[in-house]
Protein backbone atom coordinates (compact mmCIF):
# COMPACT_ATOMS: atom_id res chain seq x y z
CA UNK A 1 0.00 0.00 0.00
CA UNK A 2 2.77 2.35 0.51
CA UNK A 3 4.18 2.32 -2.87
CA UNK A 4 1.20 2.53 -4.11
CA UNK A 5 0.51 5.77 -1.95
CA UNK A 6 3.60 7.58 -2.85
CA UNK A 7 3.54 6.20 -6.54
CA UNK A 8 -0.11 8.92 -6.42
CA UNK A 9 1.78 11.64 -4.69
CA UNK A 10 5.48 11.67 -5.82
CA UNK A 11 3.98 13.19 -9.17
CA UNK A 12 1.92 15.87 -7.13
CA UNK A 13 5.12 16.96 -4.50
CA UNK A 14 7.39 17.25 -7.03
CA UNK A 15 4.64 20.59 -8.29
CA UNK A 16 2.80 21.50 -5.00
CA UNK A 17 6.20 21.48 -2.92
CA UNK A 18 6.25 25.01 -4.50
CA UNK A 19 2.63 26.36 -3.62
CA UNK A 20 2.37 28.98 -0.56
CA UNK A 21 -0.06 27.73 1.13
CA UNK A 22 1.24 29.04 4.06
CA UNK A 23 2.83 31.99 2.94
CA UNK A 24 7.19 31.88 1.74
CA UNK A 25 10.18 34.09 2.16
CA UNK A 26 12.17 35.17 -0.56
CA UNK A 27 14.70 32.29 0.38
CA UNK A 28 12.33 29.78 -0.46
CA UNK A 29 12.51 29.00 2.90
CA UNK A 30 8.96 28.43 4.69
CA UNK A 31 7.94 30.85 7.15
CA UNK A 32 4.30 30.81 9.21
CA UNK A 33 4.81 33.95 11.55
CA UNK A 34 0.89 34.76 10.95
CA UNK A 35 -0.25 31.60 11.27
CA UNK A 36 0.52 30.67 15.47
CA UNK A 37 -1.98 32.77 17.42
CA UNK A 38 -0.51 35.59 18.95
CA UNK A 39 -2.46 34.70 22.22
CA UNK A 40 -0.85 31.19 22.70
CA UNK A 41 0.01 30.38 26.08
CA UNK A 42 1.63 26.97 27.15
CA UNK A 43 0.16 26.19 30.51
CA UNK A 44 0.25 22.13 31.08
CA UNK A 45 1.54 19.19 30.09
CA UNK A 46 0.03 15.55 30.45
CA UNK A 47 1.60 12.45 30.78
CA UNK A 48 -1.28 10.28 30.48
CA UNK A 49 -0.14 6.59 28.78
CA UNK A 50 0.15 6.57 25.19
CA UNK A 51 -1.44 3.77 23.31
CA UNK A 52 1.28 1.75 21.78
CA UNK A 53 4.62 3.01 23.16
CA UNK A 54 6.34 4.06 26.38
CA UNK A 55 6.64 7.32 25.62
CA UNK A 56 3.64 10.03 26.94
CA UNK A 57 1.42 12.22 25.03
CA UNK A 58 1.94 15.90 25.63
CA UNK A 59 -1.03 18.43 25.77
CA UNK A 60 -0.73 22.01 26.05
CA UNK A 61 -3.53 23.85 26.64
CA UNK A 62 -3.48 27.52 24.52
CA UNK A 63 -5.98 30.31 24.13
CA UNK A 64 -7.68 30.28 20.55
CA UNK A 65 -9.40 32.58 18.38
CA UNK A 66 -13.31 32.62 19.00
CA UNK A 67 -15.82 32.05 16.38
CA UNK A 68 -19.11 33.09 15.50
CA UNK A 69 -21.28 30.58 16.62
CA UNK A 70 -23.23 30.51 20.33
CA UNK A 71 -20.11 28.18 21.98
CA UNK A 72 -17.02 29.60 23.60
CA UNK A 73 -14.50 27.25 22.37
CA UNK A 74 -11.38 25.98 23.56
CA UNK A 75 -7.96 25.08 22.13
CA UNK A 76 -5.02 22.40 22.77
CA UNK A 77 -2.00 20.89 21.55
CA UNK A 78 -1.31 17.61 21.76
CA UNK A 79 1.23 14.81 20.52
CA UNK A 80 2.45 11.38 20.53
CA UNK A 81 5.09 9.57 19.79
CA UNK A 82 4.00 8.36 16.60
CA UNK A 83 2.58 12.33 15.44
CA UNK A 84 3.65 15.95 15.30
CA UNK A 85 1.51 18.55 17.04
CA UNK A 86 -2.35 18.33 16.73
CA UNK A 87 -3.97 21.59 17.30
CA UNK A 88 -7.39 20.43 18.71
CA UNK A 89 -10.15 23.05 18.83
CA UNK A 90 -13.59 22.30 20.68
CA UNK A 91 -16.39 23.71 22.39
CA UNK A 92 -15.46 24.87 26.08
CA UNK A 93 -16.78 22.03 28.52
CA UNK A 94 -17.57 25.06 30.77
CA UNK A 95 -20.30 26.15 28.83
CA UNK A 96 -22.13 23.44 26.66
CA UNK A 97 -25.06 21.10 27.93
CA UNK A 98 -24.90 19.20 24.92
CA UNK A 99 -20.85 18.03 26.36
CA UNK A 100 -20.00 14.68 24.60
CA UNK A 101 -22.24 14.77 21.59
CA UNK A 102 -19.84 16.73 19.24
CA UNK A 103 -19.13 15.55 15.41
CA UNK A 104 -15.20 15.50 14.30
CA UNK A 105 -13.23 17.63 11.70
CA UNK A 106 -9.86 16.36 10.83
CA UNK A 107 -8.07 19.27 8.97
CA UNK A 108 -5.58 18.98 6.37
CA UNK A 109 -2.89 22.28 6.06
CA UNK A 110 -1.57 23.15 3.02
CA UNK A 111 2.21 22.82 2.14
CA UNK A 112 4.92 24.56 4.39
CA UNK A 113 1.90 24.97 6.81
CA UNK A 114 1.37 23.58 10.39
CA UNK A 115 -1.70 22.24 12.15
CA UNK A 116 -2.78 26.18 13.50
CA UNK A 117 -2.82 27.54 10.08
CA UNK A 118 -6.53 26.57 10.43
CA UNK A 119 -7.16 28.46 13.35
CA UNK A 120 -9.65 30.30 12.34
CA UNK A 121 -11.55 27.72 10.87
CA UNK A 122 -11.37 25.68 13.54
CA UNK A 123 -12.03 28.23 15.45
CA UNK A 124 -15.38 28.63 13.62
CA UNK A 125 -16.29 25.28 12.93
CA UNK A 126 -16.13 24.79 17.04
CA UNK A 127 -17.81 27.48 17.65
CA UNK A 128 -20.73 25.40 16.00
CA UNK A 129 -20.26 22.48 17.95
CA UNK A 130 -17.60 20.53 16.62
CA UNK A 131 -14.27 19.04 17.34
CA UNK A 132 -11.62 19.84 15.12
CA UNK A 133 -8.10 17.68 14.86
CA UNK A 134 -5.57 19.97 13.16
CA UNK A 135 -2.14 18.11 12.65
CA UNK A 136 1.29 19.63 11.85
CA UNK A 137 2.39 16.94 9.09
CA UNK A 138 6.06 16.93 7.24
CA UNK A 139 4.48 18.43 4.31
CA UNK A 140 7.31 19.55 2.26
CA UNK A 141 9.32 15.73 3.01
CA UNK A 142 7.29 13.13 1.04
CA UNK A 143 8.27 10.16 2.91
CA UNK A 144 6.98 11.60 5.96
CA UNK A 145 3.49 12.73 4.86
CA UNK A 146 1.22 9.49 4.97
CA UNK A 147 2.96 8.44 8.35
CA UNK A 148 2.50 11.91 9.68
CA UNK A 149 -1.51 12.37 8.65
CA UNK A 150 -2.31 8.67 9.30
CA UNK A 151 -0.99 8.53 12.70
CA UNK A 152 -2.78 11.53 13.57
CA UNK A 153 -5.64 10.80 11.95
CA UNK A 154 -5.67 7.36 14.09
CA UNK A 155 -4.45 9.02 17.51
CA UNK A 156 -7.06 11.88 16.80
CA UNK A 157 -9.90 9.48 16.61
CA UNK A 158 -8.64 7.21 19.48
CA UNK A 159 -8.72 10.43 22.06
CA UNK A 160 -12.03 12.30 20.29
CA UNK A 161 -14.23 11.10 23.02
CA UNK A 162 -12.19 13.30 25.71
CA UNK A 163 -12.77 16.42 23.86
CA UNK A 164 -16.26 15.92 23.99
CA UNK A 165 -16.67 14.45 20.66
CA UNK A 166 -19.62 11.96 19.38
CA UNK A 167 -17.86 8.81 17.23
CA UNK A 168 -20.98 8.22 16.28
CA UNK A 169 -21.79 11.17 14.66
CA UNK A 170 -20.56 11.98 11.24
CA UNK A 171 -16.79 12.23 10.64
CA UNK A 172 -15.29 15.07 8.02
CA UNK A 173 -12.06 15.36 7.03
CA UNK A 174 -11.01 18.79 5.27
CA UNK A 175 -8.05 20.07 3.64
CA UNK A 176 -6.53 23.19 1.97
CA UNK A 177 -4.27 23.49 -0.72
CA UNK A 178 -1.71 20.82 -0.67
CA UNK A 179 -4.22 19.09 2.03
CA UNK A 180 -6.85 19.04 0.05
CA UNK A 181 -5.47 15.91 -2.03
CA UNK A 182 -4.24 14.66 1.30
CA UNK A 183 -7.77 15.04 2.51
CA UNK A 184 -8.93 12.83 -0.88
CA UNK A 185 -5.83 10.12 -0.09
CA UNK A 186 -6.67 9.48 3.14
CA UNK A 187 -10.14 10.06 3.31
CA UNK A 188 -11.06 7.46 0.13
CA UNK A 189 -8.12 4.89 0.44
CA UNK A 190 -10.50 2.69 2.97
CA UNK A 191 -8.75 -0.46 2.04
CA UNK A 192 -5.31 0.72 2.72
CA UNK A 193 -5.82 2.74 5.83
CA UNK A 194 -9.42 1.51 6.96
CA UNK A 195 -9.93 -1.68 9.62
CA UNK A 196 -8.12 -4.46 8.41
CA UNK A 197 -6.00 -2.09 5.46
CA UNK A 198 -2.31 -3.43 4.73
CA UNK A 199 -0.76 0.47 6.64
CA UNK A 200 0.47 -0.70 10.22
CA UNK A 201 2.85 2.19 11.10
CA UNK A 202 0.95 3.42 14.06
CA UNK A 203 -2.18 2.14 16.05
CA UNK A 204 -5.11 -0.04 14.23
CA UNK A 205 -6.97 1.10 10.99
CA UNK A 206 -10.07 3.46 11.75
CA UNK A 207 -13.08 4.06 10.00
CA UNK A 208 -12.60 6.68 6.67
CA UNK A 209 -14.01 9.97 6.84
CA UNK A 210 -18.13 9.98 6.36
CA UNK A 211 -17.66 13.58 4.38
CA UNK A 212 -14.56 14.89 2.66
CA UNK A 213 -14.57 18.79 1.86
CA UNK A 214 -11.42 19.14 0.01
CA UNK A 215 -10.86 23.19 -0.74
CA UNK A 216 -9.05 24.77 -3.27
CA UNK A 217 -6.61 22.02 -4.64
CA UNK A 218 -4.59 21.89 -7.36
CA UNK A 219 -5.61 18.19 -8.62
CA UNK A 220 -4.06 18.73 -12.52
CA UNK A 221 -1.03 21.19 -12.44
CA UNK A 222 0.85 24.38 -11.19
CA UNK A 223 2.24 27.00 -13.18
CA UNK A 224 1.60 24.99 -16.13
CA UNK A 225 3.05 21.85 -15.03
CA UNK A 226 1.01 18.79 -15.21
CA UNK A 227 0.36 15.72 -13.56
CA UNK A 228 -2.39 13.16 -13.11
CA UNK A 229 -5.42 13.23 -11.12
CA UNK A 230 -4.63 9.25 -10.15
CA UNK A 231 -7.34 7.74 -8.14
CA UNK A 232 -5.43 4.46 -7.69
CA UNK A 233 -6.39 2.73 -4.12
CA UNK A 234 -9.78 5.40 -3.53
CA UNK A 235 -12.26 2.44 -2.37
CA UNK A 236 -14.21 4.68 0.26
CA UNK A 237 -17.32 4.75 -2.32
CA UNK A 238 -19.71 5.87 1.02
CA UNK A 239 -18.49 8.78 1.84
CA UNK A 240 -20.05 12.31 0.47
CA UNK A 241 -17.26 14.07 -1.67
CA UNK A 242 -16.91 17.94 -2.01
CA UNK A 243 -14.80 20.08 -3.76
CA UNK A 244 -15.14 23.59 -2.58
CA UNK A 245 -12.76 26.78 -4.92
CA UNK A 246 -13.13 30.37 -5.65
CA UNK A 247 -13.55 32.02 -8.71
CA UNK A 248 -10.90 34.28 -8.35
CA UNK A 249 -8.36 31.54 -7.34
CA UNK A 250 -4.95 32.02 -9.15
CA UNK A 251 -2.87 29.66 -7.64
CA UNK A 252 -5.25 26.35 -7.62
CA UNK A 253 -7.20 27.49 -10.50
CA UNK A 254 -11.03 26.61 -10.20
CA UNK A 255 -11.53 24.36 -13.16
CA UNK A 256 -9.22 22.27 -11.55
CA UNK A 257 -11.91 21.13 -8.63
CA UNK A 258 -14.36 21.39 -11.47
CA UNK A 259 -12.26 18.32 -13.59
CA UNK A 260 -11.67 16.37 -10.14
CA UNK A 261 -15.10 16.72 -9.76
CA UNK A 262 -16.38 15.20 -12.96
CA UNK A 263 -13.63 12.45 -12.52
CA UNK A 264 -14.74 11.46 -9.06
CA UNK A 265 -18.35 11.59 -10.55
CA UNK A 266 -17.12 9.20 -13.36
CA UNK A 267 -15.74 6.62 -11.05
CA UNK A 268 -19.15 6.47 -9.50
CA UNK A 269 -18.33 8.81 -6.26
CA UNK A 270 -21.06 10.78 -4.40
CA UNK A 271 -18.77 13.66 -5.62
CA UNK A 272 -20.39 17.98 -5.97
CA UNK A 273 -18.75 20.92 -6.76
CA UNK A 274 -19.59 24.22 -4.43
CA UNK A 275 -17.81 27.43 -6.12
CA UNK A 276 -16.86 30.43 -3.62
CA UNK A 277 -17.86 33.81 -5.98
CA UNK A 278 -14.88 36.23 -4.57
CA UNK A 279 -12.91 33.06 -3.22
CA UNK A 280 -9.04 32.75 -3.57
CA UNK A 281 -6.35 30.93 -2.75
CA UNK A 282 -6.01 32.38 0.85
CA UNK A 283 -9.41 34.00 1.94
CA UNK A 284 -11.15 30.30 1.73
CA UNK A 285 -8.95 29.97 5.15
CA UNK A 286 -9.61 33.34 6.41
CA UNK A 287 -6.45 34.89 5.15
CA UNK A 288 -5.18 37.88 3.10
CA UNK A 289 -1.95 37.81 1.15
CA UNK A 290 -0.08 41.65 1.47
CA UNK A 291 3.16 41.68 -0.25
CA UNK A 292 3.37 38.31 -0.48
CA UNK A 293 3.28 37.65 3.52
CA UNK A 294 -0.17 35.28 5.00
CA UNK A 295 -1.80 37.76 7.31
CA UNK A 296 -4.89 36.35 9.43
CA UNK A 297 -8.10 37.62 8.68
CA UNK A 298 -10.61 36.49 11.42
CA UNK A 299 -13.87 36.94 9.94
CA UNK A 300 -13.45 36.96 6.55
CA UNK A 301 -17.20 36.64 5.17
CA UNK A 302 -15.53 33.96 2.22
CA UNK A 303 -13.82 31.95 5.47
CA UNK A 304 -16.99 31.96 7.03
CA UNK A 305 -18.78 30.53 3.87
CA UNK A 306 -16.64 27.46 3.34
CA UNK A 307 -17.06 27.55 7.28
CA UNK A 308 -20.59 26.73 6.72
CA UNK A 309 -20.34 24.48 3.43
CA UNK A 310 -18.60 22.32 6.09
CA UNK A 311 -20.90 22.69 8.65
CA UNK A 312 -23.85 22.06 6.34
CA UNK A 313 -22.22 18.37 5.16
CA UNK A 314 -21.85 17.52 8.50
CA UNK A 315 -25.31 18.51 9.17
CA UNK A 316 -26.93 16.80 6.02
CA UNK A 317 -24.56 13.91 6.73
CA UNK A 318 -27.04 10.53 7.57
Amino acid sequence: MRSSFLRQLIPLILVVLVIPACGDDSSGEATDTTLTPTTVKAVTTTTAAPTTTTAAPTTTTTVPLQGTGPYEVAMTVVSHPTTQDIWVTAPSDSDADEWGTWPIVFGTHGRGGSGDGLAATAAELASHGVVVFAPTYRSTEGQHIEQDLECAYRYSMSIAEDYGADLDQPVTSFGHSLGASMALFGGLSEAAYGPGGTYDACFTGVPRSDVIVAVAGCHYQYEGEQYPFDMTGYSNMDADVILVAGTDDDVCELWQSQDATEALQAAGYDARLVEIDGGNHANVVFYEVVDGEWLLRPGDPVGEEVAQVILDEINAAP
